[in-house]
């Protein structure tokens, strides 16, 4: 009908004009077509069922928008409907409903362009190209609010926005687009949208319980007569008057329920000055008063009160998107606030998120927004702007409505963010650990998307911002520049900060040192002792309660324990009294002091390492062995007799018949070479592996063969034994007792037997 209403327009404009026809061929030729039907207000007069509705029209002034040109979608209600209307509202009829009122019924029954009911579930692209059949349950109606007069309370004439607020740097930047009216939207419910969806009127029933579902309605309203051409558009009767909708702005401004959810949503919002709408706002009513932009923080999902849906963290805006998306919102009512208020802001005080970082409120705001739209049906499977699955169930939302911009849930408890809930939990909504939280949420150290993950269990050793500082660091903002960052670091007390970024990365891994990877659940204390492998590649050795690191192997001073947090879903989380320190030394410092303290497992091949060419006795490296962040090692020892027997075997030089060590270091190049293959075999390149069931593979040592061949090790790791297999087919284990020894992101362990590096 349409393409024939619009060829017989445009053929008929262009004969008048160009052709020069004698009219009565023209008029005979080119007739108006029989069945295009009466314009939408003449119909509805004819019908005779739909005199409420004629009368609102004329009240509302829009007899003759409907009389003539134009096309249109009207959801038209029927006298019936107006009759349960003025039942509802407590009135007597139309001439108790206000012109404003009018004004509102009609335009938000009236839906730009024609459709029938199969178009309506066709989502629109661009250029009017139909996509997505059976996505949409959205149109854009002629209905708007405009400028609010009397403001908010905060500026005295405030427009909502229609585009969601940008953050660049942190700074919130107003994208309104003047010409957009910020129309609202009616939603409709099709056979096609809901089987497309996967949808029945189980969930359509969810919002309106006391309706019917038809297979296509309106809000609460049936459509009881579809598909009425008009000369300007389509007509579908419907059963209910339906008002205009509210946006989640407007909804939770007018429900003293959610007054506390309101608060903290008050407390991002975000006003400017708009030229073009205060030029408008003083033609039509005289007022010379500003008018304001009003939206909410870009650093949330989205505006509450833009009426066009954008996606999340996305500054583009695609103009028909509206049509089959929406936002979901769940506001916890002012009793779940109170109680998970005191649950998360303990340590605060419960101040009511004032004296929290502006994260906390940001954090907790986007936990309860969901870029798409959560149907009943589901509830537990989409995700929040945070990427999370509802920790409540579809019983906790005591309250649930379509909105004009979203779909509205008020729950009977919060939802209990991971970022919460888990061990990243802890040092978040702890004001004492502040530079810890600021290491971890940088996406560069990587520590908040592990920790947050409330299926994987986690340990966390936490430093206080004191134990920090008194270490030597500390976080600047005004330090930040091109070359700069804000972590600085201080040699003692009374020098100065330094900042660069190599400051910044051992932050980063005195932090990441805290986080140990036991996503088994086996550490769940540390009365006993054991090693466990941290997130920077570091080991943590503990033993009753105390905690050793490979910095204080340099100092000799154990970390003390001073409190145990276990309330989170993933994890404990226990507070160190010292900083969770690394060694700056080279592994031959470590290997000697091992000679020292443990001669029997480790002098003789120290002997072998400090007088071999590999050594460089000043600075104590081994060649090949680096220090660094992407840099870790295992080095396996063989005891003295494993030495001994290793030159019984030809292997190293020494004294063959006794296995007895040289007097000297060896100059014969052969000799010299034989132990660079014996030492650099012994040296498991690219991984520490403790001795802790855990690690076990084939394994690259630093030793190539003379035609650049790679050499392996097997590892078969047990709870209390490494088996390490050479490449003869030999193997050996580890002297446990002697063995889990730290380095700079290196293990030493002691070994029986020496490893063979020929096949």
């Amino acid at each position: 009908m349409s393409r024939l209403f619009t060829s017989w327009c445009c053929i008929l404009f262009f004969l008048a004009v160009c052709c020069g026809c004698q009219k009565n061929e023209f008029d005979a030729f080119y007739e108006r077509p029989e069945g295009l039907g009466a314009p939408i207000y003449q119909q509805l007069e004819a019908r005779g069922n739909f005199k409420h509705l004629t009368a609102v029209i004329d009240k509302a002034g829009y007899k003759d928008i409907l009389s003539k040109t134009g096309w249109w979608t009207f959801f038209a209600p029927n006298d019936a409907a107006f009759e349960r209307f003025f039942k509802a509202q407590n009135i007597n009829g139309t001439a108790d409903i206000s012109d404003s009122m009018a004004t509102s019924i009609v335009k938000y029954a009236l839906v730009y362009n024609a459709y029938r009911k199969d178009q309506l579930s066709n989502y629109q692209m661009a250029g009017g190209n139909e996509a997505g059949i059976g996505f949409a349950f959205k149109r854009k109606t002629a209905y708007y609010d405009w400028v609010q007069q009397k403001g908010d309370g905060v500026k005295n004439k405030v427009v909502a926005t229609n585009r969601n607020v940008q953050s660049v740097r942190g700074v919130n930047v107003s994208a309104y687009v003047d010409g957009d009216n910020n129309n609202k939207y009616i939603p409709y419910f099709t056979t096609e949208f809901m089987s497309t969806g996967g949808m029945s009127s189980g969930d359509y029933n969810v919002f309106y319980p006391n309706a019917t579902y038809s297979g296509f309605n309106v809000a609460a309203a049936s459509v009881v007569n579809m598909n009425i051409s008009a000369e300007n558009g389509m007509i579908h009767e419907v059963d209910q008057v339906t008002l205009p909708l509210k946006s989640i702005d407007q909804y939770i401004s007018t429900n003293a329920n959610y007054s506390e959810f309101k608060a903290i949503l008050d407390s991002l919002k975000f006003y400017v000055s708009n030229a073009y709408q205060t030029h408008r706002n003083f033609v039509a009513t005289g007022s010379a008063d500003s008018v304001y932009v009003k939206g909410y923080s870009g650093q949330l999902a989205f505006s509450i009160n833009s009426e066009n849906y954008q996606q999340p963290g996305l500054n583009s805006y695609l103009a028909n998107e509206s049509q089959k998306s929406s936002w979901t919102i769940m506001a916890p009512t002012n009793d779940a606030m109170k109680a998970y208020r005191k649950k998360i802001l303990a340590k605060y005080g419960n101040s009511f998120f004032k004296n929290t970082p502006p994260s906390i409120v940001i954090d907790f705001i986007n936990s309860h927004m969901w870029p798409t739209a959560l149907w009943p049906s589901k509830f537990t499977l989409g995700q929040n702007y945070l990427l999370e699955t509802s920790t409540l169930q579809l019983e906790n939302a005591v309250d649930r409505q379509i909105l004009s911009n979203a779909i509205f849930y008020g729950v009977n408890q919060a939802h209990s963010s991971n970022v919460f809930r888990t061990v990243y939990g802890v040092p978040y909504l702890d004001p004492t650990t502040n530079l810890t939280l600021l290491a971890y949420a940088d996406a560069a150290s990587g520590v908040k998307a592990y920790t947050t993950q409330p299926g994987v269990r986690q340990t966390l050793l936490v430093m206080p911002d004191a134990v920090v500082t008194a270490a030597g660091y500390r976080y600047n903002e005004a330090s930040i520049g091109t070359t700069t960052t804000a972590w600085g670091y201080r040699t003692s007390p009374t020098a100065s900060y330094s900042h660069n970024q190599i400051y910044r990365e051992n932050a980063f891994r005195l932090f990441k040192t805290g986080v140990l990877l036991t996503p088994t659940g086996e550490l769940t204390n540390l009365s006993g002792s054991g090693i466990v492998e941290s997130q920077s590649g570091d080991y943590v050795r503990y033993r009753n309660g105390k905690i050793q690191t490979s910095g204080t192997v340099d100092t000799g001073v154990d970390i003390n324990i001073t409190k145990t947090d276990a309330t989170s879903v993933n994890g404990i989380v226990y507070y160190v009294d010292a900083p969770l320190s690394f060694t700056d030394k080279n592994v031959g410092q470590h290997l000697q002091n091992l000679a020292t303290s443990d001669p029997t497992r480790f002098s003789s091949f120290y002997w072998f390492v400090s007088t071999s060419s590999l050594y460089n006795a000043t600075t104590k490296a081994i060649s090949g062995v680096n220090t660094g962040l992407d840099n870790k090692y295992t080095l396996l020892v063989p005891d003295n007799a494993a030495i001994t027997q290793a030159i019984k075997d030809g292997l190293l030089p020494g004294t063959k018949a006794t296995g007895a060590l040289p007097t000297s270091a060896p100059t014969n190049e052969a000799q010299k070479d034989l132990v660079r293959k014996f030492i650099l075999y012994h040296i498991i390149n690219g991984e520490s592996i403790a001795v802790d069931g855990k690690k076990a593979d084939n394994y690259l040592t630093l030793l190539q063969t003379e035609s650049g061949d790679n050499t392996l090790l097997n590892i078969l790791n047990l709870s209390n034994n490494l088996i390490i297999t050479d490449r003869a087919g030999r193997t050996s284990q580890v002297n446990f007792a002697s063995s889990n020894q730290l380095s700079n992101r290196t293990l030493i362990h002691s070994i029986s037997s020496y490893l063979n590096y020929n096949k």
